[in-house]
């Protein structure tokens, strides 16, 4: 797992200890300079993958008009061991600057929040750059501006990363002896739930996403301060339900998440 913040400044953003969850990717002209492609990191199938080439290979995403970003996700990925350079433009030509270098220790999510000086970046280009794309494949390529929850995660939740599916198929001989097992599936999964949220701010900004499930994925890191493990590219199966509390006019929900393994 990756998280870098070391480009963020809280400015008025929530704390780094409340979950950021990315559904709103920017879109854009999707172009590489090594492998071949690269349009496959910008869709949902994350078993279809920029194949990057031998030596240092970039992947970039020019938009149609300006766009704000403030995150980036990578997932389903072997980037492990490689320099992953994040970068952006204002321009659709011109100098890109580097916003964030981190080097993968293994095919776990990636989640990177970087704003200017508080605020999200307005660019017409992002662009990651890899350090040497042998035998490196990337199926998951995400910028954009992340939604902030109000209210923090703490202890008892369970980070994603820790929390494994595996589905498996046992297999036996005609008279019945044990023969072994294959895999079906694997997985991670985890719940997150929120109490105490204003209703208004519910309908506001949690809702347009609520709207969007269980059809699309997105990304998610519970609290990219304390639980560094905590990130996912990952799904629902469910729609999500709401719970008046009775008081202050609060709300309590969750998100049953389950994510991409790698």
């Amino acid at each position: 797992m990756t998280i870098d913040t070391t480009g963020f400044t809280l400015g008025t953003n929530q704390p780094l200890n409340h979950a950021r969850i990315l559904w709103q990717p920017i879109t854009g002209t999707i172009t590489t300079d090594g492998g071949t492609n690269g349009d496959y990191a910008a869709n949902d199938y994350t078993a279809q993958r920029w194949a990057l080439a031998a030596g240092a290979c970039y992947w970039t995403l020019a938009t149609d008009a300006d766009a704000e970003v403030d995150c980036c996700f990578i997932a389903a990925h072997n980037l492990s061991g490689k320099t992953v350079t994040i970068k952006t433009s204002s321009f659709l030509s011109g100098a890109l600057t580097t916003r964030a270098t981190v080097t993968p220790a293994d095919k776990t999510a990636i989640c990177v929040l970087f704003n200017n000086a508080g605020a999200a970046y307005t660019v017409r280009r992002v662009h990651v750059a890899v350090s040497d794309g042998t035998d490196v494949k990337v199926g998951i390529i995400r910028f954009g501006v992340a939604l902030q929850m109000p209210i923090p995660i703490y202890g008892g939740h369970g980070v994603i990363t820790h929390n494994r599916i595996t589905e498996a198929q046992q297999q036996f001989t005609e008279t019945g002896q044990w023969s072994g097992r294959s895999i079906k599936r694997q997985a991670i999964t985890a719940g997150y739930s929120w109490d105490h949220v204003s209703a208004a701010w519910y309908a506001t900004n949690f809702d347009p996403f609520a709207a969007t499930l269980p059809l699309h994925p997105f990304g998610i890191a519970g609290n990219p301060s304390k639980m560094t493990g905590d990130v996912a590219w990952g799904w629902t199966d469910e729609d999500i339900r709401v719970t008046n509390e009775g008081r202050n006019n609060w709300v309590s929900f969750g998100l049953n998440v389950t994510g991409f393994a790698g």
